[in-house]
């Protein structure tokens, strides 16, 4: 948790900040500096990451682990802000209507560039021209699993199993459009399988249903499911995800089972608002990196099961712009559709 000021220091502080940028812009006009160079200042004052998601999410936590350690590079407070809603897109907008200094940034995953414009026929912004990618921080592999009482024991076998008899089973997704949804009926339009979808309104009850058998497959981070996996509640079928779970060395991926196309992983990285200037970029990339990849960071994150990824701008532009095309069939093929 940051630091809580009270009024009359949070007043004071805002006002330094905005007499030293105001001192700053002056010196740029009368010496002649380039604009850029005021990038050089960052950050000159309170910097908030906004958190489109409620707050104890995996997500959020991960922005507050970031939050901290950039409040001690930087030597300024960087705080958290849940502004969570209609699948992302409260805080996805104010963070794309802020002002493109760096002082604003937005925490979110994949989906936010990625599924989102194939789902909704109106946003109130385009991710993929109004942010700018800066960190693709953490990557979550995903794995296929079943309930314990399910006969099957691999990802060959349920198929096998759904062929033998369709419609008889189900699976749990986190919501239409979710990543877990996508992987599935890519998987069903490829295997040529019929398993019956049902939605559920987040991770956690999606996977609590599975575990009580409510349906029978699921998707999961790895490190969400671990815990149901070491008890033998949970049984893993196959990884959804380019790259094995080094925990589960003997559960091949779905891309070495012949389905590549099927990859539920989630990534969550940093974006800011179009027009920040690249210098600035830059230096909160270079500044999240080390963070990232400071021992007792990494540490935290991997025994969370999950990845540091820490990818900077230019390759998690393509990224995205790769996985934006790809969800754009994915979305075709799951039918999902939002109210919009």
């Amino acid at each position: 948790m940051g630091i809580v000021f009270g009024k009359t220091e949070t007043f004071l502080s805002r006002r330094g900040g905005m007499l030293r940028g105001l001192c700053l812009a002056v010196l740029a006009a009368v010496l002649g500096w380039p604009i850029s160079a005021l990038a050089q200042a960052f950050p000159s004052r309170l910097v908030r990451i906004v958190v489109p998601y409620v707050p104890g999410a995996a997500m959020d936590s991960l922005a507050r682990v970031i939050a901290t350690g950039l409040s001690a590079e930087w030597g300024r407070q960087v705080i958290v802000e849940n502004r969570p809603g209609a699948n992302a897109i409260i805080g996805t907008e104010m963070v794309t209507r802020a002002e493109p200094d760096g002082h604003t940034l937005l925490f979110t995953a994949d989906d936010t560039f990625t599924t989102l414009p194939h789902l909704f026929r109106k946003l109130p912004f385009d991710p993929m021209k109004d942010l700018v990618p800066v960190n693709l921080s953490v990557k979550v592999l995903m794995v296929i699993v079943a309930n314990a009482s399910v006969p099957v024991d691999s990802l060959p076998a349920l198929i096998a199993s759904a062929h033998a008899n369709p419609g008889a089973l189900s699976y749990g997704s986190y919501g239409a459009g979710s990543n877990a949804h996508l992987a599935m009926e890519t998987l069903k339009s490829l295997a040529k399988v019929d398993i019956l979808h049902v939605p559920y309104k987040g991770v956690a009850p999606a996977l609590a249903a599975v575990i009580a058998g409510e349906v029978q497959i699921g998707f999961s981070g790895y490190g969400t499911a671990r815990g149901q996996i070491e008890a033998g509640r949970l049984r893993p079928l196959a990884i959804a995800s380019p790259e094995r779970v080094p925990q589960l060395p003997n559960v091949p991926t779905t891309g070495e089972l012949g389905y590549g196309e099927v990859d539920a992983t989630v990534w969550f990285g940093i974006a800011a608002p179009a027009k920040t200037p690249a210098e600035t970029v830059n230096r909160i990339h270079e500044a999240v990196s080390r963070v990232l990849n400071n021992p007792e960071t990494r540490k935290l994150i991997e025994a969370r099961g999950l990845v540091v990824a820490d990818i900077g701008p230019k390759a998690f532009a393509e990224q995205l712009a790769r996985k934006f095309h790809f969800n754009a069939e994915a979305v075709r093929r799951s039918g999902a559709k939002s109210d919009q």
